[in-house]
C-alpha cells in the first residue's frame, strides 16, 4: 500500500530540518550518525517519511533533543487516514 503524505509527517520533517541546519549538520552525517539510511534519513527530513519509535530516539540524540520536542503538538487529526475510514478492514 502507498504511503500517505500527512501534516505529522511534514511537521516533523520541519523540525528536524531546522535543527539540522542548527547544528550545521547535511542530511548524509545525520543519517550516517544515527545509523540509518541516507536516503530513508532524507525522506523523513523532506517530511514524506513515517519513521519508527527507535528511529526518533536514534535522531533525537544526534540532534541534541528530546523525543517529546519532535513530537509535541502532534494531533491524530495530522495523520493519513487510517484503514477504517479507508475501507481496507476485512468484514
Amino acid at each position: 500500500m502507498p504511503e500517505h503524505e500527512s501534516e505529522a509527517s511534514r511537521l516533523l520533517g520541519v523540525r528536524l530540518r531546522h535543527r539540522r541546519r542548527e547544528l550545521e549538520l547535511n542530511q548524509e552525517s545525520v543519517a550516517h550518525r544515527a545509523g540509518l539510511n541516507v536516503s530513508n534519513y532524507a525522506r523523513i527530513d523532506r517530511g514524506n517519511g513515517n519513521p519508527t519509535f527507535h528511529t526518533l530516539i536514534r535522531l533525537a540524540d544526534v540532534l541534541s533533543l528530546e523525543v517529546a520536542d519532535l513530537v509535541t503538538g502532534l494531533t491524530k487529526e495530522q495523520l493519513p487516514p487510517d484503514r477504517d475510514s479507508l475501507g481496507l478492514v476485512d468484514p
